[in-house]
């Protein structure tokens, strides 16, 4: 049964742009109050709004941001590992292209991705995107296709268009149905945004320029306003007074989607194809003359009716307006999916909107500023003590330094003592303190912050601290799982703006190469058991040339492949490789290609060094191997003193110019 079609409309745009505001504001807390709030308390801003009192004016007003501290070291953890996105066919067939079987799609499509990931920053995208998760409970990220961009600058030809990304805040991304969080079933989406009217009156001549289009408004009608209650944060909702072109205006994308039916054809001929008619009850129809009596074929059997096969294809439409003029109207993008990824720090029931880290956390960070203001303010009064002093027999009392201070009516015999007496402050209790350390300690324990993340043990037992942060990572599983879902998300839109936008053109990606081992002399080395020359697999960026439009008619699955990048297992990558070393499981090459690089600085110049060693050294002995008396055995039991130096000089020199660990790893 198809559904009914959403309007997509500037009238309509806006409808819509008024009942998100409306639901935003529906919810308890206030949605756009909420946000402010955690956005504030995460910068510092802690004490704003109190009321203005006396007392309250004199009042400290310390901040022990315990927020920030938190939000920023579960994020640093979420992204200590590298995330890179990869497609995979169903099957091995599906994933190659029919009329170049030689051709794996799914390749190209993950070079592709990775090179747009680079292109986008998106190791830094990805801790931007969390830290607005930590503090508003969303992140999403919106995709667009710029036409008139050279992809490589134009290095590789006259072809046009890439794809661009931009974060934006989750608050003005609105859902048609905000009690459902799977974007790509929403009946439509809006995206809201602000932007100099001289940038919109621009793109809005563009449009009417272009034939694609059908543009009926004028871009004069676009002006600007002070639409700005409803975006995130100080910065979102104060502007600068500016002429008619730098003023600013708010914009709305409305994303729905629209269902038809489309033919297919045979991918090898071209050819429709074509499928029997049926009736109502499922049975065969069958093809009949004038007379209504059936057509029989060259087999004496009825012919059955037949009719092109169609599918039922969704595309997305958009259109983009502000609220006096239309920019572009109902769209046909050619997408299949919605250009928008929305991700949640923590999903709440029956709604889009995510948890922040930052709303569970407000009360406690309130209770510590205010207890801690109230012990600056007792010490500030209590520590230093108050002078009584007898007025009749002081006349003024003074705290300077050093200076004397006049008694009178002093009787014979009595004491100075009771001239004057200092009174003593209460002390405070010591269950102020108390409460203070239980509750910084009872936080940290409920939101699973361990001092292994914070970094506060000494790495002196690598395996311990990884199962200490292993279970300190238990907490920020589904968070990190969300992450992954929305990052996976993002790899499926880009397949399809790229089976959508792209079609044939270049693309740089990498490719294994059989490269000759040489020596010093740049002669190939030999390899002395088959004599033939010794070859190595690199790798080298090349330029190639792909249809991408075949990605619309292939299904891949998207996967999120994640590497441990973390001090704790970087540790322990490197101490379990030199286990393997010591035990000679691994040679000094396949342990050097495994190490990361900044622990052995040119790392490939020693690689390739100690492979050129080992081929001539290999060399020089094959001979005396197979001379009368002298065997596997005879050589193994010389020392390598006496070994190397039966070599030839320039063997001997190269082998004391290595490190001791690759010479003990060649004599072994």
């Amino acid at each position: 049964m198809s559904k009914q079609r959403v309007e997509n409309s500037k009238t309509k745009a806006w409808e819509y742009y008024e009942l998100g505001k409306r639901y935003n504001e529906s919810l308890t807390p206030n949605q756009y109050n909420l946000v402010n709030t955690n956005i504030e308390f995460f910068a510092g801003n802690q004490w704003m709004h109190l009321p203005e009192t006396q007392a309250m004016s004199k009042l400290p007003k310390p901040v022990f941001n315990i927020l920030k501290r938190v939000a920023s070291l579960f994020v640093a953890s979420l992204t200590s590992s590298a995330t890179a996105v990869s497609f995979e066919p169903l099957t091995y067939y599906d994933g190659e292209n029919m009329n170049d079987p030689d051709t794996n799609a799914s390749v190209y499509a993950t070079a592709e991705v990775r090179n747009l990931f680079e292109k986008f920053k998106m190791e830094y995208r990805i801790r931007e995107a969390l830290l607005d998760g930590a503090q508003t409970g969303d992140y999403a990220a919106h995709f667009y296709f710029d036409a008139d961009a050279l992809p490589y600058g134009g290095a590789f030809g006259a072809y046009r268009g890439e794809i661009e990304m931009e974060l934006i805040d989750g608050i003005n991304v609105m859902f048609g149905n905000p009690t459902e969080n799977n974007i790509q079933r929403q009946p439509y989406i809006l995206v809201v945004g602000r932007d100099t009217v001289g940038n919109l009156r621009a793109e809005a001549e563009h449009v009417r320029r272009n034939k694609r289009y059908k543009y009926t408004g004028d871009p004069d009608e676009i002006i600007s306003d002070d639409d700005t209650l409803h975006f995130a944060g100080q910065g979102g909702r104060l502007e600068t007074q500016a002429d008619d072109e730098t003023a600013k205006a708010t914009y709305v994308y409305l994303y729905t989607k629209v269902e038809s039916d489309e033919p297919m054809f045979d991918p090898a001929t071209g050819d429709p194809v074509l499928e029997d008619v049926v009736d109502r009850n499922g049975q065969p129809v069958y093809e009949k003359d004038d007379d209504g009596r059936p057509i029989l074929g060259m087999d004496g059997a009825p012919i059955p009716k037949r009719k092109q096969m169609t599918r039922r294809v969704t595309t997305v439409h958009v259109t983009k307006s502000t609220q006096t003029a239309t920019i572009y109207e109902d769209v046909d993008t050619g997408l299949s999916l919605y250009p928008v990824a929305f991700g949640n720090w923590e999903r709440q029931k029956n709604q889009y909107h995510g948890r922040a880290l930052i709303t569970g956390l407000l009360p406690n960070q309130i209770y510590l500023n205010k207890l801690f203001a109230l012990i600056m303010q007792h010490t500030q009064l209590a520590a230093f003590p108050k002078t009584l002093y007898n007025a009749d027999m002081i006349p003024q009392w003074s705290n300077e330094v050093g200076q004397a201070i006049a008694v009178r009516n002093l009787q014979p015999g009595q004491s100075v003592d009771g001239a004057a007496v200092n009174l003593r402050p209460a002390d405070m209790s010591n269950q102020i303190m108390l409460a203070l350390d239980k509750t910084l300690a009872y936080t940290k324990e409920c939101i699973g912050v361990t001092d292994a993340q914070m970094g506060n043990v000494k790495p002196d037992n690598t395996s311990a601290l990884m199962v200490l942060q292993s279970t300190s990572e238990v907490p920020l599983e589904n968070t990190r799982a969300l992450l992954y879902e929305w990052i996976e998300d993002i790899g499926a839109i880009l397949l399809d703006m790229m089976g959508t936008y792209y079609g044939r053109r270049p693309l740089v990606r990498e490719k294994d190469f059989d490269d000759v081992i040489t020596d010093p002399s740049g002669a190939p080395m030999l390899d002395p058991m088959t004599g033939q020359m010794q070859i190595r697999k690199v790798k080298h960026k090349v330029m190639e040339e792909f249809d991408f439009s075949q990605f619309k008619h292939l299904w891949f699955n998207t996967r999120v492949d994640v590497g441990a990048t973390s001090y704790y297992s970087e540790l322990a990558t490197v101490q379990t490789l030199d286990n393997l070393r010591q035990d000679g499981t691994l040679d000094v090459i396949d342990y050097l290609e495994r190490v990361p690089d900044k622990y052995i600085p040119r790392k490939d110049e020693l690689i390739e060094k100690l492979q050129q060693f080992q081929a001539m050294n290999s060399q020089a002995q094959q001979p005396a191997a197979e001379a009368p008396g002298v065997g596997d055995a005879m050589l193994g039991a010389l020392s390598p003193d006496k070994q190397f130096s039966q070599e030839t000089p320039t063997t001997q020199n190269r082998y004391e110019s290595l490190p001791s660990v690759a010479q003990r790893s060649i004599v072994r």
